[in-house]
């Protein structure tokens, strides 16, 4: 005895599919493009871990084509427990990126992410006599960003404890006078903001419209459940 679907059943089930197969595609894609792009960062400033988000973007992503596989599985066969495990996934799934695009949002709108990068950064220019890993810190978002924590904007006299990172050119720190063409002339605390302000806000874009997506899967599988359990969507027939 086999099992057959009917034709609104079908229907569901495939725009059920083309949804999850979509976020699966898109999560999973920017995933590896963000993890391609920041696994050679060494260094987080501030809330939100990009390398971390492209790590939950890229698992929610390949589990998205495993509940896929279940789901349309459990539905041909007419198969009650894989169905039951899809919609939980999705569920998960729904929530997890729905969470991570709400925090990286508030974070963005509300200056969270800002006010955690400027006490991160400042907290460093504040002491010249550093621990060896904080100290590559510094040297890392200087060199890398071409910029200097050592204040918030560039000023004349401001100079004193300036780290060697934060020079264009060897020896820079024993001339102190100002002279931009001798410095970064830009606050680490805004040009790492500016940069990574704009990926959190991506981020949050993508996380938010996929769990969006994965929500409108979740309610199209529910009613193919439903179907089912009403003994309208699958139907046996003799070979």
């Amino acid at each position: 005895m086999s099992t057959e679907i009917d034709g609104p059943s079908k229907c569901l089930l495939g725009v059920f599919g083309a949804f999850t197969l979509g976020s699966a595609i898109a999560t999973l894609g920017y995933g590896i493009v963000l993890l391609y792009r920041y696994l050679p960062i060494e260094h987080n400033y501030g809330d939100f871990n990009l390398y971390m988000a492209s790590i939950v973007l890229i698992a929610v992503g390949g589990l998205l084509l495993i509940a896929l596989l279940l789901g349309v599985f459990g539905a041909l066969k007419d198969i009650s427990n894989l169905r039951l495990v899809t919609l939980v996934l999705l569920l998960i799934f729904f929530i997890t990126l729905a969470s991570v695009g709400i925090y990286g949002m508030v974070s963005h709108k509300t200056g969270r992410l800002q006010t955690s990068i400027d006490k991160e950064i400042k907290d460093y220019s504040k002491y010249k006599d550093l621990p060896a890993a904080s100290q590559k810190k510094i040297d890392y978002l200087n060199k890398n960003y071409n910029c200097c924590t050592s204040y918030d904007d560039y000023k004349m006299g401001n100079l004193d404890g300036i780290p060697e990172s934060c020079c264009l050119a060897p020896g820079c720190t024993e001339q102190p006078e100002y002279n931009n063409n001798k410095y970064f002339d830009r606050a680490c605390t805004a040009v790492y903001y500016d940069y990574k302000s704009k990926e959190v806000f991506y981020i949050a874009i993508v996380t938010l419209v996929a769990a969006g997506v994965i929500l409108l899967a979740l309610i199209l599988y529910g009613g193919l459940t439903q179907r089912a359990r009403s003994g309208y969507a699958a139907v046996s027939r003799v070979n």
